[in-house]
C-alpha cells in the first residue's frame, strides 16, 4: 500500500512538471526596449516623439493576452522646429498645466484590453489610454511580429480627441472670436515597439 501511495504521489507529481513546463513553454513575455520603441506624435504643421518609459507585453499560446506602456510625456519632443528657442517654447506649453500637465502626469499610461487577430500579421488593439488622470478607451491597428526571443510591433496612424482628457486648451470650444488662436482637437500616433523576452 505504501508503495502504491508513493507511485501515485511521484506520478501526479511528474503530470504537474509536465504541465508546468507546457505552460511555460507557451507563454512569453517580452519587457520593452526603450532606446528602441517610440511614440511618434502629430498635430497641426508640428510632430516629434515621446520616448517609452517602460512596457511589457504577455503572449499565451500565441495571442497577446496583456500588456502595459508608460510613455514620458515629460521628455516629450517636437521635431520639425529648427530654431531652439521657438522649439522649446513649444515643448514647454506642451508640457505645462495647459497641455499635458507634466509637473503632476509625468507619464502617460496604456493598458491593454484585448486583442483581436486580423489577416496576417495584422492585430486590432484597444485599451485604456490615461491622459492627466482621465482615462478613455481608445482602439488602433498593429502589425506584430514575434518569436522566442524577440517581439517587434508598429500601428498604423491613429488619431484621439484631446477634448476626451480635458486638454481643451487653443481649441474650437473655447475660441471667444474668429481671430482666436486654434489648435486642432485631434492628435494623430504611430507607436514602434521592441521587446526581448524576458
Amino acid at each position: 500500500m505504501r508503495l502504491c501511495l508513493k507511485h501515485i504521489i511521484t506520478t501526479l507529481l511528474i503530470l504537474l512538471l509536465i504541465k508546468v513546463s507546457a505552460q511555460t513553454s507557451d507563454t512569453l513575455i517580452f519587457v520593452m526596449d526603450t532606446t528602441e520603441s517610440i511614440v511618434e506624435w502629430n498635430c497641426d504643421s508640428h510632430h516629434g516623439t515621446v520616448p517609452l518609459q517602460s512596457g511589457i507585453i504577455k503572449i499565451v499560446e500565441g495571442e497577446i493576452v496583456s500588456g502595459n506602456f508608460k510613455m514620458k510625456m515629460d521628455s516629450i519632443k517636437d521635431l520639425d522646429i529648427d530654431y531652439p528657442l521657438m522649439r522649446h517654447t513649444l515643448e514647454n506649453t506642451l508640457r505645462s498645466e495647459f497641455f499635458f500637465d507634466t509637473k503632476n502626469f509625468p507619464t502617460t499610461d496604456f493598458y491593454i484590453d484585448h486583442v483581436i487577430p486580423k489577416e496576417k500579421n495584422n492585430q486590432l488593439i484597444a485599451g485604456d489610454l490615461w491622459i492627466r488622470g482621465l482615462v478613455n478607451c481608445i482602439r488602433f491597428n498593429a502589425r506584430v511580429q514575434y518569436d522566442q526571443k524577440q517581439f517587434t510591433a508598429v500601428s498604423d496612424s491613429f488619431q484621439i480627441n484631446r477634448i476626451d482628457w480635458n486638454v481643451t486648451i487653443y481649441s474650437q470650444q473655447e475660441a471667444k472670436s474668429d481671430e482666436a488662436v486654434i489648435v486642432s482637437d485631434n492628435i494623430g500616433f504611430v507607436i514602434y515597439l521592441k521587446g526581448n523576452k524576458r
